[in-house]
């Protein structure tokens, strides 16, 4: 892909997140160099008080939102100290990573 391509495809991702909910803005922040289950990020809204309980329901849809969006995403999981199962682990996509999503969706499905 030339330069080009890449900047203008890269602008636009970027534009993207001028739509964002507040809540979309707050997960992304939080995911800021880090990895963490949707539990931590639900903590950590708590704690910087963006919410009122660390309910995990203040989260998760947003984080669905936010992988579907291609600004987050998950390749490895880790037990769970509350419910003993095996979860994701969610971090920022990378630029390359953004660069692939974008490009994927060009390619027709067969």
């Amino acid at each position: 892909m030339n330069t080009i391509t890449f900047m203008t495809r890269h602008k636009s991702h970027e534009d993207m997140k001028e739509h964002l909910s507040e809540r979309h803005k707050q997960i992304l922040e939080i995911l800021k160099s880090r990895e963490m289950t949707t539990r931590e990020i639900a903590q950590e809204l708590y704690n910087r008080k963006y919410t009122n309980t660390a309910d995990v329901n203040n989260a998760r849809p947003r984080i669905t939102e936010l992988e579907d969006l291609g600004f987050v995403t998950t390749d490895k999981t880790k037990k769970c100290n509350i419910t003993n199962k095996e979860v994701a682990v969610y971090r920022e996509t990378t630029e390359t990573e953004k660069m692939v999503i974008k490009n994927m969706q060009h390619i027709p499905r067969i």
